[in-house]
């Protein structure tokens, strides 16, 4: 294709943009960021702070940064692509493509198709390891045919459930329907045709992307530099990694209905599907992220949330991992596109592009930090609930031993002085210590920064069950990821 235009600085389009992400990146703890904008087919880009405090290089437009469940978007666009061209239906069952993807009841996975899970409309809802949490040595198979495991909370399609392992089923079958794999799918179908040659994904993004930026995370109120994470096992549900430069050309695609320099990259019409509403959601409720609070509508679409601000259509989704958090917004109408990727899982990269929507599209000014936080769950810090209560049974071996989950596997509870040490040998790092803070309830302390960070605004629990004066089971509660282990 021919050469991308040169990118303007964000002082170009409006001046009060780049202090605006400055105040919110400092807030937040974040390291380094890009954010691409762009308004009127004009590509803007800011770089913040260094790729990783462990070199302090600056970041750069080329810098390329994972994005999360923002990859979503990628796989249903690449589908879009695959679907224009007839070598496949967003009806077609998922079991004609990937056939270890299985749900709880045989049937019910029969009808499911590639729609169903690129509009989150599978009825079950995350949970456990399965959702997010496997050690990245983990493989794609075991994962997809553990959400057998998780019970429905509603019928297939009744209503919005989000789970990553339907987009990495979708990705997995796209993959296969080209015999490439999903990355080489992607990168012939949509990345190459836009330039986009700074972007990859999963194992391959280690040695195909030589400028990254690195992970961080906010332990005790410091920015701590963490190990980057690369694998296949989640790949499409996350696992992306997109520089800024490419970003512009990505929001191009978008908001020009597939038309970029020329080029008809994806059919408008397939590529708008993915805009289109396929199951309804609950704004301020469901994923606060995609859908906020004063929402007017709210629905999720291919890959795509679908909701509104303030009368301005909006199509949007978020990413986060354990060291990075990112947000792309897409206001079609308006002609304007925001792709923020900041290199930590601090919380200020959700409400900043929010705020530079709105300096935009003339909003009314608003502390969007505040309107985000008043609309999270209330939850106690977990230091605030581990400390030991009189009165609680100071013998835990009736806790103590090994419990078991069919598709996360094995909790292993061990005696440690006061308190119980535990693991689950298939998750990332996530040994743990857990002392007695009520009644059979026990408050968990992670050990690595990656879940210490994650958990910081949660109090993570053990929660058992017992029968003449030994544990039957554990609930292990952390946030959406909860599960119900069985004593072995």
């Amino acid at each position: 294709m021919a050469d991308r235009p040169a990118l303007r600085d964000l002082d170009f389009l409006d001046p009060r943009l780049k202090p605006l992400a400055e105040a919110y990146f400092r807030d937040a703890g974040t390291p380094g960021a890009s954010v691409a904008i762009v308004a009127g087919d004009r590509g803007y880009h800011f770089a913040h702070g260094v790729k990783s405090l462990r070199t302090g290089e600056p970041m750069t437009a080329a810098t390329a940064v994972n994005i999360g469940s923002c990859s979503k978007a990628f796989v249903s666009a690449c589908m879009a692509s695959l679907v224009a061209d007839k070598l496949v239906s967003w009806d077609d069952p998922i079991s004609k493509f990937v056939p270890e993807f299985q749900l709880y009841d045989p049937e019910v996975t029969r009808q499911v198709t590639l729609r169903d899970l690129s509009g989150n409309r599978l009825g079950i809802p995350r949970a456990g390891l399965t959702e997010f949490g496997f050690d990245p040595s983990q493989t794609v198979g075991p994962a997809l045919e553990g959400l057998r495991h998780t019970a429905p909370v509603c019928g297939l399609r009744e209503r919005h459930t989000y789970v990553n392992g339907g987009h990495t089923a979708v990705a997995l079958a796209a993959g296969r329907i080209t015999g490439q794999g999903f990355i080489a799918t992607l990168r012939e179908r949509v990345l190459e045709p836009l330039g986009m040659h700074r972007t990859s994904g999963g194992l391959a993004a280690r040695s195909d992307l030589p400028d990254q930026a690195g992970w961080h995370c906010v332990v005790d109120g410091q920015t701590v530099a963490i190990d980057t994470v690369y694998s296949d096992w989640y790949l499409g549900g996350g696992g992306l990694s997109v520089c800024g430069a490419d970003a512009v050309q990505w929001l191009r695609l978008h908001l020009n209905g597939g038309l970029v320099d020329g080029r008809q990259v994806i059919a408008r019409e397939a590529l708008r599907e993915t805009h289109t509403p396929q199951v309804v959601a609950l704004p301020g409720k469901d994923i606060i992220s995609l859908f906020h609070p004063g929402a007017h509508m709210a629905a999720y679409g291919l890959g795509w949330a679908i909701t509104e601000l303030e009368g301005h259509p909006l199509v949007i989704h978020s990413g986060g991992d354990f060291g990075i958090a990112a947000m792309t917004l897409l206001f079609p109408r308006d002609g304007i596109g925001i792709a923020c990727y900041g290199n930590s899982s601090g919380r200020g990269t959700v409400p900043l592009p929010y705020a530079m929507a709105a300096c935009l599209l003339g909003l009314k000014p608003r502390d969007w930090k505040a309107y985000f936080e008043a609309a999270m769950p209330a939850s106690a810090p977990a230091s605030t609930s581990t400390t030991p209560q009189a009165g609680l049974p100071g013998d835990l071996s009736p806790y103590a031993g090994r419990y078991f989950h069919p598709a996360d596997g094995e909790l292993q509870l061990d005696l440690a002085g006061d308190q119980l040490r535990g693991n689950l040998p298939r998750g990332y790092r996530m040994s743990f210590t857990a002392r007695p803070v009520g009644e059979h309830r026990l408050a968990m302390q992670f050990e690595s920064p990656e879940w210490r960070g994650l958990t910081a605004c949660e109090t993570p629990l053990l929660v058992f069950g017992v029968s003449d004066g030994r544990a039957t089971h554990v609930d292990w509660a952390v946030g959406p990821l909860s599960r119900r282990f069985m004593r072995a």
